[in-house]
């Protein structure tokens, strides 16, 4: 475990705690929140299990109360990418990492934690918490472009199907190794934000509501969330956390249209969200990215995502 102190607090005023920027941050790397199966088969189950681990983003305040947290997972197409650095390689407009997204809000007063889950080529054990309901076929497109790029071949429908439950169990840990330290980081267990970037953004979800993770908010970054899965776990039943969505009006074809029919199902039950298009947008994009809020009023994705948090966090009653 290492620990340092970096990032120069703002000499932006302070405003609304958990919306300006006041802090600075101590990182703490390398913590185990659990430990996980790989080289999974299904006659033998795991060969062996290997350390899950995250990186701790927190405000340096001494003398603070209780505040809030936010769960960060990484993309990479379940294939590539770490809680560090999950940026595409070069040619491709450039992501902002996971590890950027924790130390901008650590900055703004939340305690964070930038996680990596089992990837694809780990053979990861599925687990006994089901995500996806029976048969389901998973689009794996982005993921064997991807495979393709890194040298793999492309994945059979089982390896799909064993990647998107055990990302979906890992997070989930990840979210209870959080909730059982917060009085060691001075969290609030009640205000435990989830969010991620194209994978980690679809498992996010996944184990929010499909394996109710037990989170007061959740921000999608380029993910994607099944009907099936949408239409057996989101009933618009009271405590659903609110979902914000991020997607790139030029993202892939079958990213786009895979988010239609979700979509519509979460307005038609009432879950409280909110559909972010970036203009210009493919599947990848800067925190600094200029959107629209819901007012019309234009803003930029962090801007947004932190006033989207502090709403539903109900974070002005912790002034």
């Amino acid at each position: 475990m290492k620990v340092n102190v970096n990032q120069p607090a703002s000499t932006q005023s302070a405003g609304d705690a958990f919306v300006a920027k006041c802090h600075e941050v101590r990182v703490i790397e390398d913590l185990t929140y659990a430990m996980a199966g790989i080289q999974y088969t299904v006659e033998g189950g795991a060969a062996s299990y290997r350390a899950l681990q995250l990186d701790v983003y927190e405000p340096v305040d001494d003398g603070r109360a209780l505040g809030p947290a936010l769960v960060m997972a990484c993309g990479g197409a379940f294939t590539r990418g770490d809680r560090k650095s999950d940026v595409v390689p070069t040619g491709e407009v450039r992501n902002t990492s996971a590890s950027e997204y924790c130390r901008e809000f650590a900055r703004r007063g939340y305690v964070c934690f930038a996680i990596d889950y089992r990837l694809m080529q780990e053979a990861p054990d599925p687990g006994w918490t089901p995500t996806l309901p029976p048969g389901t076929l998973i689009n794996s497109d982005r993921v064997n472009f991807v495979r393709a790029q890194e040298g793999l071949m492309p994945c059979t429908p089982q390896m799909m199907n064993n990647t998107y439950e055990a990302a979906a169990d890992d997070i989930s840990q990840a979210v209870a190794f959080v909730r059982a330290s917060a009085l060691r980081f001075r969290i609030d267990a009640s205000r435990i934000a989830l969010a991620g970037f194209s994978a980690g953004a679809t498992a996010a979800m996944n184990a929010a509501y499909a394996q109710g993770a037990g989170v007061a908010a959740v921000v999608a970054l380029s993910g994607r969330i099944m009907l099936s899965m949408a239409e057996s776990c989101i009933l618009g039943a009271p405590g659903e956390p609110p979902l914000l969505l991020f997607v790139g009006e030029n993202d892939l074809p079958s990213q786009l249209q895979s988010m239609v029919a979700p979509v519509e199902h979460i307005q038609r039950v009432g879950l409280v969200h909110q559909l972010v298009r970036i203009p210009g947008a493919n599947h990848f994009y800067p925190r600094t990215v200029d959107v629209h809020a819901e007012s019309d009023e234009r803003t930029t994705l962090e801007s947004l995502m932190a006033l989207f948090l502090h709403q539903h966090l109900r974070l002005s009653a912790m002034r």
